[in-house]
């Protein structure tokens, strides 16, 4: 690889905005286990702030998006937007942050695998298989772990594999309609506002900003302009500079992050069982992408 400025430059940018990622599940989980956060508060925040973000972003692409259609929009949206996000945060309730920034990372490629060999007729090779799979069993393992560590674990599991699964729809589905991953994002994030913020108002919006004024600040920060924009935008210049491949290798960024992060703020256990599940994911999703590949037919 030519490690010019450009290509260095992307490599931060994509890895800026994985490390963002990975600290999804941590800060959702902070928040709504120990400081009052409901669904509802963490769906408003990442939805009405980002949007008001992203606008300009929506306007300049769009064509692109008029093109793509209200009705494809939305079943973007329904794999994509509020609904997945509703998921991944219940989850949290009753997993570890350390599941959260594993399980569901993990179990969108293994679905989107399987889609993309039945909508768009890419069969994987055996050596993406036998990623595929060492990443299913990393997976397990990282569950199976919490089942002694984190009793009623399994519930939040269920609901990440959801979380994992649905976005795997998403990602298929951009490929399949050739829409570019940002601008599609975007119209997802503007369309989930109508249907959170009527709930929101109605029946978090008073409770929510009676909270320490620090909090909520930091939560429209974190989950509205960090992982709501920021890192999106991040993810598409890094796509921009170094391709759709070079920029996906480093979501293996995203469980190391996470893990970190859950260990030194939450002072979760990874222990080695959990530790080495995610080593196993992790190396997977690296051979996945760099080493391997899928065949039309």
């Amino acid at each position: 690889m030519n490690l010019n400025p450009r290509i260095l430059l992307g490599l931060a940018l994509g890895a800026m905005a994985s490390v963002i990622w990975g600290g999804h599940a941590v800060v959702a989980r902070l928040a709504l286990v120990g400081q009052g956060i409901h669904v509802l508060d963490i769906l408003f925040c990442r939805y009405v702030p980002a949007s008001l973000l992203l606008f300009p972003l929506i306007w300049r692409h769009r064509e692109q998006i008029r093109r793509l259609g209200w009705r494809r929009i939305f079943v973007l949206f329904l794999f994509a937007g509020a609904g997945n996000l509703v998921l991944f945060a219940s989850a949290l309730k009753f997993a570890p942050a350390t599941h959260g920034s594993t399980i569901a990372p993990m179990v969108s490629p293994l679905f989107g695998a399987l889609l993309a060999w039945w909508l768009l007729a890419e069969r994987p090779t055996q050596g993406r298989v036998a990623a595929l799979g060492a990443m299913l069993a990393g997976v397990l393992i990282i569950a199976w772990d919490g089942l002694g560590q984190h009793p009623g674990a399994w519930r939040g599991d269920l609901l990440l594999m959801g979380a994992g699964a649905t976005w795997s729809v998403f990602t298929v589905l951009l490929r399949r309609w050739q829409v570019s991953a940002v601008p599609a994002a975007a119209a997802v994030t503007l369309v989930s506002v109508p249907l959170v913020l009527p709930p929101f108002l109605m029946f978090r919006a008073d409770a929510f900003f009676a909270l320490p004024t620090g909090l909520v600040v930091w939560m429209i920060v974190a989950q509205g302009v960090l992982l709501g924009s920021l890192s999106m935008l991040l993810f598409g210049r890094s796509v921009e500079m170094l391709g759709a491949t070079r920029a996906a290798t480093l979501s293996v960024l995203v469980p190391v992050t996470g893990l970190i992060l859950s260990a030194a703020v939450l002072g979760e256990e990874i222990g080695p069982v959990k530790a080495a599940g995610a080593a196993v994911c992790t190396l997977a999703m690296l051979a996945a992408v760099l080493f391997t590949g899928r065949r039309v037919g």
